[in-house]
């Protein structure tokens, strides 16, 4: 794999080929023409630990610039600059370029292969959200119907079912309710409401069908003696 103009990446690579070619503790470290920072004294192990110290710091922050390090052959007077002899230089770079996205491909400065990218993402998030949204209505439906609502339902579909329903519930509630009065068109409303969520409340203690099958095929008398006790 190429280093982009540069020939080694990373701490340890650059070290390894310092150690190997270094004679002399003198070298400097160049941004193209601006130097970074040099060494130029006598202490070898020191300078081997700065320039260790400083490329790894720079590896740390992800400095991906091509960075060139000089070897120079004695020690300057003042100090190392552009016009001090050198011995061996080497193009390295302390950090590695970021990958390309897999998929996607290293951004290149071209918009329109940018956008496609970027559309056929929200592409298959847009199939992501719609096979969730046919998840969810699919547990929806998978609810069992309240009883009451598919009552309901079959009511105002069929209105003959409706209106013997009202007159058997209206018949058994207006006993309950100790006969109340039933004349106006106002009132039958109220008393129609009112009749189906009191069976509401009774099919969820258990009533069911059969329970007010054999209330409807009492006699009066034994019906009246059943309301007497309530």
């Amino acid at each position: 794999m190429g280093t982009n103009k540069a020939w080694c990446t990373g701490t340890n690579a650059l070290m390894d080929w310092f150690n190997d070619n270094a004679e002399t503790p003198y070298y400097s470290v160049w941004r193209g023409r601006n130097l970074s920072f040099s060494w130029n004294n006598d202490d070898i192990e020191a300078g081997r630990n700065k320039l260790q110290n400083d490329i790894n710091f720079a590896e740390q922050n992800n400095v991906t610039e091509v960075l060139t390090i000089k070897l120079h052959p004695k020690k300057d007077k003042l100090f190392i600059t552009d016009k001090s002899p050198v011995y061996a230089s080497l193009d390295f770079r302390p950090a590695q370029l970021e990958q390309p996205v897999y998929g996607i491909g290293a951004y290149n400065g071209n918009n329109a292969n940018n956008n496609y990218a970027i559309e056929k993402i929200m592409e298959k998030l847009s199939l992501l959200e719609n096979k969730i949204a046919e998840s969810d209505l699919e547990e929806i439906d998978e609810i069992p119907e309240n009883p009451i609502n598919a009552m309901l339902q079959n009511m105002a579909a069929n209105p003959q079912i409706q209106e013997a329903l009202i007159t058997g519930l209206l018949g058994m509630v207006s006993g309950f309710l100790n006969n109340r009065p039933t004349t106006s068109v106002a009132g039958i409303n109220e008393v129609n409401e009112e009749a189906i969520l009191i069976l509401e409340r009774l099919i969820k203690k258990g009533v069911n069908i059969n329970h007010l099958r054999k209330l409807d095929e009492m006699s009066d008398t034994k019906l009246q003696s059943l309301l007497i006790m309530l």
